[in-house]
Parts: structure tokens; sequence; C-alpha cells
């Protein structure tokens, strides 16, 4: 029961925090998805571009040399080396959108870090002062999180699709893999958070595990925006900012919770 109750107050955080994030002090916060889509995307095509056009210029050679003067194989060269370029870019679009979600905790973690402590203050009123030092140690922690998760992630679903070869195991492998994803992901968020009280990624791992409910209900709204066919690196961008400042206020309204019954 207490694990339903809890995954509900994750998911209800979401209210308040979509409200906050379109206020006036939170709205510019919107522009950094969409920045980082830009970069990415335009990154991605220029290598797409650089390393497609040396490639197909020597496939078109080769053909051209391969066919010599038949003449109805004339313009076969050309033809193909158009074919690859068109699959270069065909395969990375279908690489961004399968990826594009997953680079967002680690292409955002700086905006998350900053994002969380202005929810923070936004909440409880407690002032942050500007350290350098600390803002990269947290930007590197959050990093490291990223990568720690999406690393096990992958661990469980190879693990899943093992088992899913299993008859009955086969049939909620699906729905084990999703929850999975809204753990992890959860994890990353509510992170941003609990790394301001000092705690050591082992003991942010017990934390985690033991309010699993408000987390997988923080994880899960981002982990549903991953199964969008189209849009998902923009969508997830803003769904994790959403993300980011529910688990900031599940987190400090825990922690009042927490001091009240003492």
């Amino acid at each position: 029961m207490d694990f339903f109750k809890e995954f509900g107050r994750g998911l209800r955080a979401y209210g308040p925090a979509f409200k906050m994030l379109f206020s006036r002090r939170f709205a510019w916060f919107m522009l950094f998805p969409l920045l980082a889509w830009g970069l990415f995307f335009g990154i991605g095509v220029w290598l797409v571009e650089w390393m497609g056009a040396p490639v197909s210029a020597w496939i078109h050679g080769g053909i051209a040399r391969l066919v010599g003067d038949i003449g109805w194989l004339h313009n076969a060269g050309a033809v193909v080396a158009f074919l690859f370029r068109m699959l270069l870019r065909i395969g990375y679009f279908l690489l961004f959108l399968t990826i594009g979600g997953y680079v967002v905790l680690i292409v955002l973690s700086p905006v998350f870090s900053w994002l969380s402590e202005r929810t923070e203050t936004a909440v409880t009123g407690r002032e942050y002062p500007a350290d350098l030092g600390r803002f990269l140690r947290e930007m590197g922690r959050g990093i490291l999180i990223a990568l720690r998760n999406t690393f096990l992630q992958l661990l469980v679903s190879a693990l899943l699709l093992l088992l899913s070869f299993i008859p009955f195991v086969g049939l909620v492998s699906p729905v084990l893999l999703f929850l999975s994803s809204a753990y992890f992901y959860g994890f990353s968020f509510v992170d941003y958070t609990i790394e301001r009280r000092y705690l050591q990624v082992n003991e942010s791992v017990r934390y985690v595990n033991r309010n699993i409910g408000f987390v997988m209900g923080i994880g899960l709204p981002f982990a549903a925006a991953l199964l969008l066919p189209f849009g998902r690196f923009l969508v997830c961008g803003y769904v994790s900012l959403v993300a980011v400042m529910a688990a900031t206020m599940a987190v400090c309204d825990k922690t009042v919770s927490n001091r009240n019954n003492l």
C-alpha cells in the first residue's frame, strides 16, 4: 500500500512542477531542450555530410572504373553514390530517434543541476551560494549517475530479452522493461536533489530503494515519452525539465514530512 501511495505522490508532483515551469521565473529554461536538439541534430547532420561526401565520391569513381564503356551503366556510379548518401542520412535520423531520449540526461545534466537547485530555493527558501567547484562536481555526478543507470538498464533489458523466450515471462517482460526504465530514470532525476545532501552514490542507491514508489512515479512519464515514435528527443527534453522539478519538490516535501514526524 505504501508503494502505491508513494507512487501516486511522485506522479502528483508533476502538477505543481508543470505549473512552476511555466512561471516567469522558470519559463526560460524551456529554451535548453530546443537548443540541445538543434545542436545535437545539427552536428549529426554535419558529420553525416562530412563522412558521406568522400565515401560516395569513392563509390562513384569505383563503379565508373568498373563498368568502363558500358553505356547503359554509365550513370550507375552516380545512382549508387546518391542512394548511399540517402541511406546514411536515413540511418542517422533513425538513430537520432532511437537514442535521442537517452542522450537528454547527459547533454542537459548541467541544466538539470541548476534547475533543481533553483526549484529547491523556490520551494524551501534555502539559498545556495554560487560555487563553480560545487556546480562542476554536481554536474559530473549527474553525468556519472546517468551513465551508470543507462548501463544497468541495458543489462536489465538484455536479461529480460533472454527471459522473454520463457512462455509466461515473455508475456510480462515488456511491462517489466518499462517499469525498470521508470526506476532508472526516476533515480537520475531524484539524484539531482539528494546529491546536495552530500550523499555518496551507494547512499543514494539506498535512499532510492527505500523510496522506490515515488522514484518510479517520477520516472514513469519520461519512460512513457521514450515510447513516442517521433519527436522523442525534443519531447523528452521538456518532460525531463518537469521531472527534475517534480523530483525536487517530492524530495523536499518528504524531507519536511520526516522532520515533522520526529
